[in-house]
């Protein structure tokens, strides 16, 4: 497959909005991460700014705002580039409550969660925020689950977070190495179980954390298979965001 062939990437965790995070700090370097990201071969992007700790503040309404002006800036450069919003939603206590309520957003309005918890979280911090979310009617996406120290050591928990209706999502910087070899051996030993549904960017800045969705991909794909990268990259994503996943 040709690279400019290689186009339809669907990234569901970044951290574009401007001036909501510790993402893209003002409409310049939003827009140049969108560029990045578009030149990269991605075509549709969830942006998922951070709800925990001090980034509470943000309500939906502020970040729909921000959104809408982002969105019309991209719409004149990139007309076939589409956006879409969500949180990555840190774990705490009723926080199914507050996505039921509106105070936290779901990926593009679907029971889709981007769910967040502490690095050195306990095992039984992260089968309490699945069972509540779950119970609250969601599907929780684990962001990022190779960085957690939990799902490095602990290998049954993947598949017990799954058989509770958790999906899974992967760094595509672990899943090349470039955040160290302990994480590149978790994001491994999933991918080989079948134990991933999304691999996404989960892009701050342009320097230290770009876009690379389709590095990631020729990496998948070379060591597991086309169809596997594009299922991890694109299609389930697709189908989350369309209100077709089974």
């Amino acid at each position: 497959m040709s690279q400019a062939s290689l186009r339809g990437f669907v990234d569901i965790h970044t951290h574009i909005l401007p001036g909501v995070d510790d993402g893209a700090v003002n409409m310049d370097g939003a827009l140049k991460l969108l560029r990045m990201a578009y030149e990269d071969g991605t075509s549709e992007i969830v942006l998922t700014p951070h709800y925990r700790g001090r980034y509470r503040r943000n309500t939906p309404e502020e970040l729909r705002s921000c959104f809408e002006k982002l969105q019309t800036e991209a719409r004149s450069q990139w007309p076939d580039l589409r956006l879409y919003l969500g949180n990555e939603a840190g774990w705490e206590r009723e926080l199914g409550e507050k996505i039921a309520e509106g105070r936290v957003l779901t990926l593009h309005d679907t029971p889709f969660v981007l769910l967040e918890f502490e690095f050195g979280c306990l095992r039984s911090h992260v089968l309490d925020g699945v069972m509540e979310v779950v119970n609250c009617g969601y599907t929780p996406i684990i962001a990022h689950a190779e960085r957690y120290d939990i799902f490095r050591k602990d290998k049954s928990l993947a598949g017990e977070v799954m058989a509770m209706g958790a999906l899974v999502q992967l760094n595509a910087d672990s899943v090349l190495g470039k955040r160290g070899f302990g994480l590149k051996v978790c994001c491994r030993r999933l991918l080989k179980r079948g134990q991933v549904h999304f691999i996404a960017s989960d892009t701050h800045d342009p320097e230290h954390r770009p876009p690379l969705l389709r590095e990631c991909f020729e990496y998948v794909s070379k060591r597991y298979g086309e169809d596997y990268a594009w299922a991890l990259l694109r299609d389930h994503a697709r189908a989350m965001l369309s209100g077709e996943w089974n």
